[in-house]
């Protein structure tokens, strides 16, 4: 990341670079505090850049809108990579954290989403390995796990089923073939066809007055 005296800036090739270390090294590397604010903001930037463009729905803005698509497509490509190896790497040293039952594994490198998730996981192996593994080993009954973790999982397993993060929204006329944030392609749509599409697409043609919210 570039840092200026004032703020870390982003970019694609600072982001990159993040990524190329991640994956050369074995060890997880130190990323700055705010790593995730400044990449969800830098996302919403390019996104914004590319809402309006697409708001302009004129046949000049369309080279620009495909160069937006496909910077948002690589940067969210490298996101999903770079949390891909950090995880990977905290799962590892949570399952070394729990197996050693010690303080020694080096967490300085976590940022404080991952700390959360780091001492998650702590406690879940820690968890099973006490109540199955030594309970086996000690010739004692196996230990039924508390309600309130299955219970947790299985609450935060119905909210993503329920929440599948689009918007319902009702045409007011004819559109024709569109492409999303990803590439994809959808409709044509009629006039008071019904369809299921991300926020951001959503909101663009509610504001065009082209389709409405159900």
């Amino acid at each position: 990341m570039e840092q200026t005296a004032k703020e870390v800036v982003l970019t694609y090739e600072t982001l990159y670079e993040i990524l190329r270390k991640e994956r050369s090294r074995d060890e997880l590397q130190k990323l700055d505090d705010k790593f995730f604010e400044d990449s969800l903001n830098y996302l919403r930037e390019k996104q914004q850049a590319y809402d309006e463009n697409l708001a302009k729905n004129d046949i000049f803005s369309q080279g620009e809108r495909d160069k937006l698509h496909i910077q948002l497509a690589n940067i969210k490509k490298i996101l999903k990579d770079l949390y891909d190896v950090r995880e990977r790497k905290i799962i590892n040293m949570s399952i070394n954290s729990s197996r050693t039952r010690s303080n020694i594994v080096d967490t300085a490198h976590l940022v404080a989403q991952e700390s959360a998730m780091f001492e998650s996981l702590c406690t879940v192996l820690t968890r099973y390995r006490t109540g199955i593994l030594h309970r086996l080993l000690e010739q004692r009954d196996l230990d039924v796990l508390p309600e309130v973790v299955t219970e947790t999982v299985t609450e935060e397993v119905k909210e993503i089923k329920s929440d599948n993060g689009l918007k319902k929204i009702k045409f007011l006329e004819n559109v024709d073939s569109f492409a999303g944030k990803e590439l994809e392609m959808y409709g044509p749509y009629s006039a008071n066809d019904e369809a299921e599409l991300p926020p951001e697409l959503a909101e663009v043609l509610i504001s065009q007055g082209r389709a409405v919210e159900l």
